[in-house]
């Protein structure tokens, strides 16, 4: 049997060697959590027009993708359940941009509680680990997500 995957982007917004993050709220997993602004690809979308959807609906950001300064591919393979759901595969697109037009605010105020210029080297408290592992080493191409939700990060070259 062929393995169907989930897809979803991650915008990793660069200003002044910080980077942007959104404080989950109402959400089944991981509310109360830190993360990067992100959201599923939708059927018939690209990552790129999901990227560029998401931007809009979550930051009232407009992107030009002609912008996009990094772009990684990661795929996360989950073997675990949280909150009691069994998490499902996902492929990862992580996009790096320093120039959009807008200023982020909160757009979804049913989804963020916080919007907050962070140092990556100092990302706060709770934060999805996923992503936390991601911006840590940007090398890493899969990760196994084990029982305990700890990610172990394997590079395939």
């Amino acid at each position: 049997m062929k393995a169907i995957f989930k897809s979803a982007v991650h915008i990793i917004l660069i200003n002044d060697n910080k980077i942007l993050l959104q404080k989950r709220k109402g959400s089944k997993l991981w509310p109360g959590y830190y993360a990067l602004p992100a959201g599923h690809i939708d059927e018939g979308e690209t990552q790129y027009d999901a990227l560029v959807r998401e931007a809009k609906e979550e930051l009232g950001i407009e992107i030009n993708l002609n912008d996009i300064i990094n772009n990684y591919v990661v795929l996360r393979r989950n073997f675990f359940e949280i909150d009691g759901k069994i998490l499902e595969p996902y492929i990862d697109y992580y996009f790096e941009i320093k120039k959009y037009n807008g200023v982020p605010k909160i757009i979804e105020e049913d989804k963020c509680d916080e919007l907050l210029w962070a140092d990556v080297n100092n990302l706060p408290e709770p934060f999805i680990n996923y992503e936390g592992v991601f911006l840590e080493d940007k090398t890493i191409t899969t990760y196994d997500c084990l029982t305990d939700g700890a990610y172990v990060k394997k590079l395939i070259k």
